[in-house]
Order: structure tokens, then sequence, then C-alpha cells
């Protein structure tokens, strides 16, 4: 049988988390912060959505920009090692994004974050129809709009499905949203675009924006969507925590993915919130993100 190729476009980093008994109080000075556990990992966003559908039973492709630096090609190599296609990422800049993170057992986090070094001039022009070759659906974040958008158009043109996971409101976004049949937003995202609402009152002003459909992921509070008239409430799925960065990428690919399996919205947004919340239980998402078999089980399990 045919796995659906899932595409997922975007620039992609590294990140490394640690886990530490107690972070340093801000202005305590120099201090020394002993990390339990450590682990150096794909940096949330596109690729780790991408990842998420793999998991659930699709076939991965990237498409987009990685450094040439030593972190470049180990993000490449984890590409390579989850069986992604990674033909259509082009190297560019020498300096990869980094994001460092220090986790507090009782909750607190400290994030250092580096956005990389691009040199100078235009990035790369992504062949997007290479990129969208065989794909059954495209994955954007909103954190490279230009090319984004263009390969919204390309995808929406092939009647191919647009899914958007959008965490921060930048200039130019509305294209990107209007493009989208999917919009996945946070809860501030909703906030800011449409103020002073109620959560449905919001969902449907999202919509008028141009999606079919809107869902808004609300952490602990669960997940909310809304289709046609139709208004979706998803309770989370309680786990224990250990690492919660990088949820709603994870969230977004397994969302994907069971939409390309022909699920109904409310079974999708589910899948999506059981594969985030069960993949909060391990140290950076790429090696704690659950297989298909596992968040159907704790899926049916609610039922």
């Amino acid at each position: 049988m045919t796995r659906p190729v899932v595409v997922g476009l975007g620039r992609l980093g590294v990140a490394l988390t640690g886990i530490t008994p107690r972070l340093p109080e801000i202005g305590a000075g120099d201090a020394a912060v002993e990390l339990a556990a450590a682990t150096l990992t794909m940096a949330p966003g596109i690729a780790v959505a991408v990842r998420a559908a793999t998991a659930f039973g699709c076939a991965g492709r990237v498409a987009g920009t990685v450094a040439t630096d030593a972190l470049g090609r180990f993000a490449r190599a984890l590409l390579d090692e989850a069986g992604i296609d990674d033909r259509a990422v082009v190297g560019w800049g020498d300096t990869a994004a980094c994001e460092v993170t220090a986790l507090e057992r009782g909750g607190r986090r400290l994030v250092l974050s580096h956005d990389g070094l691009d040199p100078e001039g235009a990035p790369p022009r992504i062949d997007v129809d290479a990129a969208l070759a065989g794909a059954a659906a495209l994955l954007v974040d909103a954190t490279w709009l230009d090319a984004q958008v263009v390969a919204a158009r390309a995808a929406r043109a092939r009647r191919l499905p647009v899914i958007a996971d959008v965490s921060d409101v930048t200039g130019g976004l509305g294209e990107l949203i209007g493009l989208a049949d999917v919009l996945i937003a946070s809860e501030r995202v909703a906030a800011e675009l449409a103020p002073r609402a109620e959560l449905p009152e919001a969902l449907a002003q999202l919509r008028a924006l141009g999606p079919r459909a809107v869902i808004v992921t609300l952490g602990e509070a669960g997940v909310i969507g809304l289709h046609g008239e139709t208004l979706v409430e998803c309770p989370a799925f309680p786990v224990d925590v250990v690492d919660a960065t990088g949820a709603g990428a994870v969230f977004h690919g397994a969302f994907a993915a069971a939409l390309l399996s022909d699920l109904p919205l409310a079974r999708c947004i589910e899948v999506g919130a059981a594969s985030a919340a069960l993949s909060c239980r391990g140290l950076g998402r790429w090696d704690a993100i659950p297989g298909r078999d596992e968040i159907l089980a704790v899926v049916r399990a609610r039922s």
C-alpha cells in the first residue's frame, strides 16, 4: 500500500535540551547549571511536524534550507535516519539556527535562541515542483512566509490540502492564512487575530480569513476546532510532562496524517492532541514522538 507523502517546507535548525534540578534565580550572578539529562535533536518546527506524520504512517519530505556547518549536517543526518526525503533541502548559510533550553523539574525553563546567520543576499529559491511531486499535503508554519506562500499557491493549484500551523503573528501572515485549508493557531495567536472575542466567535472570525477549518490549541486546556457550523472540543490527554517544547509541531503533523487517513475532523483533532501529549513524556521532540498504534490506543481508551 502506497503511503501518502506529507511535505513540510521551512528552515531547519537544532535544539539542545537539558533537565536540571534547579535553575539559578535571575540576578544571582555567575552560576553553573548541572544537567541531569540532555539531548541534541531537531529544533521544533516543520521537520518535527513531518516526523510526527511519518510516525502515524505517512511518508515524509522536507523542503527548505539548512546551514552547512556541523549542526546543519547533523540535522540532515536526523532526516536521513528517520527515512525522510531531504533532497529538496538546500544548504544555505554557515551557522545553523540553534535553541538551547534548560528545564527545571518544577516547570520553569531558560531558553537561549540563535536564529543562525544568513549570508548576504536573498535565500535560495526552492524548486516547488520537485518538492510537491507526488505529495498528498503541504505543511507550513509561517516561519518563512515568502517561500511558504509560493508553495501554498502551488499546492492549492494542485488541489493539495495546505495545513498551516501559526504560533506567532507576523507581517504578511494574512495571505498564508487565506491559502490554508486548515489553520492551526495557538491561543495567543487567536487572541491577537480576533481580539475581545470569545473562543467560538474567534474561531468563526479566523475561518472568515479563508480556511475551511480552524483549530486553536489551548495547552493543558485541550483543543477546540470549527468546521462549517460544527464546533469540536477535545480535552487534553493527561500525561506526566517532562518537556512540552514543540508539542504544537507534533500536533500539526499527526493531525495532517489523520486527515489523510480520511478520519473525521473530531478524530483528527483527537489524534493530534494525543500525539502531542504523549510526546511530552520524553526529552526533546524527535525521539519522543509516539507511533500510530499507541496514539490510537489512547484515543480509543477515551471513547
